[in-house]
């Protein structure tokens, strides 16, 4: 058994699986009874109107298992340092996706919004940032966070951008936050593992109505606090646990390398970048006539993949670290080329 992995916790999970799947399940027939649809437009993957609120019982599910866990385990929670900070960042920042679900912000004013908020996380955090020198280097504080903050910010909306089809935002959550639950527990980290728990447990719930054919999205509100959360999280759980940063975001390659290159080659070609588009490498893959569901498969594939290359990214030294690394990205990249073919020859 692993540590803390006990009837309560066992019992926390399943609530959060079930308030999940039945918050989920209400919360498309609300939509549909109010009227709060996604409906499709050029820039859009889906062909008719979906209730696009199904991430805010999600959330809720998530955070009402930890919220429980907490206040019966409080002695687990103080020790695991930076952990509470995390899981109310990523819930303001789903209360900040929430507002712009129903208001539609400007992506400046967002962005701003979102810096500043982690910068004041991070900054009562503080004390968890190096004291000394890194690699030979030694930078003041400051640096640490606004890198920390930018880093963050860029997961956040990352997330967001990559949750474009069925199945795809949810099912990354569901299959990381396991390997990381997995991971966590395997190094003593209780407080880690079972938030990862409970987050992969609500992602199943929402996942039930979110497989492809999606009868339900999860909107802002759902994909800010997977990103705002798994960001927090590669920044804090590296400098208070014995778990590297590469370890915490080798899982999430497949969106942190489709949304970078995507946004190179919008830039490049002096296109207006921050604006909604169908460029992403997913959306490109629909295009060229494959199915939702063929797709979430193999991205999903991709994920388990990653999170074995970083299982063993923690056994190797440097140079089988850079090896594992490489081979990650040349499987992405390779993957990019072969989309950009099937696109010239099509």
């Amino acid at each position: 058994m692993v540590p803390a992995f006990d009837s309560l916790t066992l019992g926390l999970t399943a609530v959060s699986l079930v308030v999940s799947a039945g918050g989920v399940w209400y919360s498309i027939h609300l939509a549909h009874r109010m009227g709060v649809m996604d409906v499709p437009g050029e820039r859009s993957s889906h062909s008719v109107p979906t209730p696009r609120m199904g991430g805010v019982p999600m959330v809720a599910a998530a955070v009402l298992a930890f919220g429980c866990w907490s206040l019966l385990t409080a002695g687990e929670v103080l020790s695991t340092k930076g952990l509470t900070n995390a899981v109310l960042f990523a819930l303001g920042m789903s209360f900040l996706g929430f507002w712009d679900d129903l208001s539609g912000l400007s992506p400046l004013f967002r962005f701003l919004l979102q810096l500043v908020t982690v910068g004041l996380f991070l900054l009562v955090l503080n004390g968890l940032f190096p004291k000394g020198p890194i690699g030979g280097i030694l930078l003041p504080h400051a640096v640490w966070i606004l890198a920390g903050a930018v880093w963050i910010v860029w997961m956040l909306n990352l997330y967001n951008f990559m949750d474009g089809i069925d199945g795809l935002a949810g099912g990354e959550a569901a299959v990381a936050s396991s390997f990381f639950f997995l991971l966590f527990a395997g190094h003593g980290e209780s407080g880690w593992a079972i938030a990862n728990l409970f987050v992969a447990a609500a992602a199943m719930g929402f996942l039930v109505h979110n497989w492809p054919p999606a009868r339900v999205f999860m909107g802002d509100a759902g994909s800010a606090f997977l990103g705002a959360f798994y960001g927090m999280q590669s920044v804090i759980a590296p400098l208070t646990t014995p778990v590297p940063f590469v370890v915490l975001v080798l899982p999430f390659s497949n969106f942190i390398l489709d949304t970078t290159a995507t946004l190179i080659r919008r830039i490049w070609r002096r296109e207006k970048w921050y604006r909604a588009h169908r460029s992403h490498f997913y959306q490109r893959m629909i295009s060229l006539g494959m199915s939702h569901r063929k797709v979430a498969i193999l991205e999903l594939l991709a994920v388990a993949g990653c999170c074995a290359a970083a299982a063993l990214y923690i056994r190797f030294g440097v140079l089988g670290r850079a090896a594992i690394v490489a081979t990650v990205l040349t499987g992405f990249i390779a993957a990019g080329v072969w989309v950009s073919e099937k696109e010239r020859v099509r």
